[in-house]
């Protein structure tokens, strides 16, 4: 080798002088793998144009170096021994420089059709150098990885990908992993009908063989391939969802959750993504949750408590009525009454003042209304009950939950309104049954409740006799006072 080189350095100013007297070539050798014996003008001009254009080359000085490679290549294909010049075989020499230059000149171009040119050139080498030298996988990834990473046309890096693992198999180069699942993950989503499900998960498959077998048995490469593997698992977490349905969250989530479940953060990040793909009733969202919950309620409570002036009224309700609850347990029940009464104070003011920081819908209004006139109804405020609940109706007019409460509060007002049996205790149900009739007409999934309560009540309705006596006739208007102060219709029981 070193004999070799002397050599052409000792001939090299005078073939340079030569070589640009010397007229081109007419033809290409005829054997498409042609030594330097082919050359016309011998085979030391031929090594002296070789050394040249290898030292422009080797300066990255391609521009000078590709007119020199291509009088040369011209002719010597895939140079072998030369034993009385002692040169070395190196048929994969000349085609190797040809494919840099091409990418040199792919790169540096902004014409699209000079790239496209170029690209084209590089695999005509590719294709040649396979037919001289054989082919192997390496060389497909390379080939793949170039046209990817020069813009050219990604279905056929695709097409060297898939010829690199027919070649290679678990051996595979890591330079194809990434490349060919960030162009696959793309026409996936873009629905090409080359790259279905099925092809996506066979995909997966193969690169991560290929990756775990050389993570196990490369110890030079394995840190490269598991990198690599790394960018894979991201580029098919954009898709995973589609190809492998809720299993592929929960088994890519649940090793690290075993790993570190006191790592409140990852467990925020858990519920979140599982919530969102799985939903609430999947066992493993149940399990994160389970240990997130209580970190998380301690947080919100710690937060809340520092900023509960800053808080908006909806959040500062919510807050104490938590409170009231975590009181209740300890067994303060005065404190747990105190921060629920406050609670819904802010509820209230909530309903009835408009904020940026929480804002609601109609519907959200009405059933916060509703909520807080429960709450009223139950403290025995029928009053501030039945005025929440006619809120509730402006916010939701096609609900009629609002109506039966209201009915509930006038048929349970007997004692309020009488001695609790009588007249003045039966009248109430008159106007109990209005408030159900009328849910019922605006809201035909409560019939069946509403069904029911009217045949329970109607008996209760004054007798015939009671109404004759009062010089009073079915189907007359009535007026009830007390607090119901409604105008109904007089029935009788049946």
């Amino acid at each position: 080798m070193k004999r070799w080189k002397s050599l052409l350095k000792t001939t090299a100013a005078f073939g340079l002088a030569l070589s640009f007297a010397m007229p081109a070539h007419a033809q290409d050798a005829a054997d498409p793998c042609a030594s330097w014996e082919a050359y016309p003008g011998g085979v030391k001009e031929a090594l002296e144009k070789h050394v040249m254009y290898r030292d422009l080359f080797k300066s990255k000085k391609y521009d000078d170096a590709f007119v020199l490679w291509s009088e040369v290549f011209k002719y010597v294909k895939s140079p072998r021994e030369n034993k009385e010049l002692k040169v070395p075989a190196t048929p994969r020499r000349h085609f190797k420089d040809g494919i840099k230059m091409y990418q040199e000149k792919a790169k540096a171009t902004t014409d699209k059709a000079e790239k496209k040119e170029h690209i084209a050139s590089m695999m005509s080498l590719y294709d040649q150098l396979a037919k001289c030298t054989g082919e192997k996988s390496l060389d497909r990834a390379y080939e793949g990885y170039y046209i990817y990473s020069l813009r050219g046309d990604a279905l056929q890096a695709i097409e060297m990908f898939e010829k690199a693992i027919e070649l290679g198999k678990k051996e595979t180069h890591q330079i194809v992993l990434t490349s060919y699942a960030q162009i696959a993950v793309y026409y996936y989503t873009k629905k090409h009908p080359k790259f279905t499900g099925d092809y996506m998960r066979a995909l997966h498959v193969t690169l991560k063989d290929i990756a775990d077998h050389n993570i196990a048995n490369n110890k030079k490469s394995a840190t490269k391939y598991q990198a690599k593997w790394t960018k894979v698992e991201a580029e098919f977490a954009k898709i995973g969802g589609t190809l492998w349905g809720c299993d592929f969250y929960v088994n890519q989530w649940k090793p690290k959750f075993e790993a570190d479940k006191a790592n409140q953060v990852q467990n925020a990040e858990i519920v979140e993504e599982i919530k969102r793909k799985c939903g609430k009733d999947n066992d493993f969202y149940k399990e994160v949750w389970a240990v997130y919950q209580p970190y998380k309620r301690a947080q919100d409570s710690i937060e809340a408590v520092k900023n509960f002036g800053a808080l908006c009224n909806l959040k500062k309700a919510t807050f104490r009525e938590r409170q009231s609850r975590g009181f209740a347990k300890a067994g303060d029940d005065a404190k747990a009454t105190e921060y629920k009464n406050e609670a819904f104070d802010w509820y209230q003011k909530a309903l009835e003042t408009t904020e940026e920081a929480c804002p609601m819908t109609n519907d959200e209004k009405g059933d916060l209304a509703y909520r807080i006139a429960d709450f009223y109804f139950r403290k025995g405020n029928f009053n501030k009950a039945r005025s929440l609940c006619r809120k509730a109706s402006e916010f939701k007019p096609k609900w009629g939950k609002p109506y039966i409460l209201v009915g509930l509060m006038y048929a349970s007002s007997g004692k309020r309104c009488g001695p609790g049996t009588g007249w003045d205790s039966q009248v109430v149900t008159w106007a109990a049954v209005d408030e159900w009739s009328k849910a019922k007409r605006i809201d035909a999934t409560c019939s069946g409740d509403v069904n029911r309560k009217i045949a329970k009540y109607s008996k209760y309705f004054p007798a015939k006799g009671d109404i004759f006596q009062r010089g009073l006739k079915e189907g007359a208007a009535y007026n009830i006072r007390c607090w119901i102060g409604v105008t109904t219709t007089i029935r009788a029981a049946k």
